[in-house]
């Protein structure tokens, strides 16, 4: 994802509010005024997102080296609801079952979100261990989560 003067992150504190922004996409996207300003379309935006909550969910395949695990569960992990992600950071290549379709409809994205908060709210737990962050607890990844819709969500403009 590219560096953008036109990013436009909003703070959200729930899946609700997930929810509520998802169906403000739909909207604009059912009017014709759905768009984005970074490298990646909505579609893919909607199915990276639920991608890595399902691996939340059923298991990461990714390795990291120790090194980053270390900085990840040291530094990055207490972070969490305290600090906000930047654009501008390149997944690893054996992270590639994270990016999204090279072509990735809207409706398809989204049905990928939405199907991985449905089993959330269906009371399935976010608990796998994370690459780069270590043992998580469910509320933990719910602010993971929260950050990274907000980051990428940042690109998607309601026109």
């Amino acid at each position: 994802m590219s560096k953008n003067t036109n990013w436009n992150p909003t703070d959200y504190t729930s899946f609700e509010d997930i929810k509520s922004e998802l169906d403000r996409f739909q909207i604009a996207q059912d009017q014709g005024k759905l768009s984005t300003t970074g490298g990646w379309t909505s579609g893919q935006i909607l199915e990276h997102c639920g991608k890595l909550i399902g691996c939340s969910i059923d298991g990461f395949e990714a390795k990291v080296p120790w090194f980053i695990k270390v900085f990840g569960v040291l530094v990055f992990k207490p972070m969490l609801g305290k600090s906000h992600m930047k654009p501008g950071i390149k997944l690893p290549k054996n992270a590639t079952s994270l990016l999204p379709a090279q072509e990735c409809s809207f409706d398809d994205g989204m049905k990928v979100i939405r199907d991985q908060i449905t089993r959330i709210d269906n009371g399935e737990q976010m608990d796998k261990k994370s690459p780069v962050l270590g043992k998580m607890r469910h509320d933990q990844f719910v602010l993971l989560h929260l950050d990274h819709c907000r980051l990428h969500f940042g690109f998607i403009k309601c026109d």
